[in-house]
């Protein structure tokens, strides 16, 4: 994953609610699928390994944080077993026959995911965090994508 990648993720991070931050795991581990997907192709072992492993972590993630109370976390929990079981077998065999497997069922579920986002409208869960006023400003030699606010609402007054 590019630095450019890790940066937008981060702020998005910094902005999201309970489902968007669900909404970003999965998209970064689609992102990390398909890395290793492409060293798989490009007969890069080692890259594809390491791609799928922390795939297989953002995988992880979202197992720990199902709500068990809920019949859907049962099925979801299979899901994800069976996601992780092709994952770590991509991770440590080299065999990438799985990973368009667990690409689709991620995709299908970050869809999901993104429809239930659109109805959250509860409050981000980092609070004090940089705002970002989106849209093009100018500076002395560049254009700039996003302007931060640093100062409000930041820190402490004494």
């Amino acid at each position: 994953m590019t630095n450019e990648k890790k940066s937008e993720y981060t702020l998005r991070i910094s902005q999201a609610n309970k489902t968007g931050l669900i909404v970003i795991l999965y998209e970064i581990a689609i992102d990390y699928v398909d890395e290793a997907i492409a060293a798989a192709s490009a007969g890069d072992n080692g890259a594809m390994s390491l791609a799928a492993y922390r795939a297989m972590h953002c995988v992880e993630e979202m197992q720990n944080n199902l709500h068990f109370e809920y019949e859907l976390a049962k099925s979801l929990n299979k899901l994800y077993l069976y996601m992780k079981k092709q994952l770590r077998n991509a991770s440590i065999s080299g065999d990438a026959s799985g990973l368009n497997e667990v690409k689709k069922e991620l995709t299908g579920l970050h869809k999901a995911y993104l429809e239930i986002a659109d109805t959250d409208k509860s409050a981000p869960v980092m609070i004090h965090t940089q705002k970002v006023l989106a849209g093009m400003t100018y500076s002395k030699d560049r254009v700039l994508d996003d302007l931060t606010n640093e100062a409000a609402g930041r820190g402490f007054r004494v």
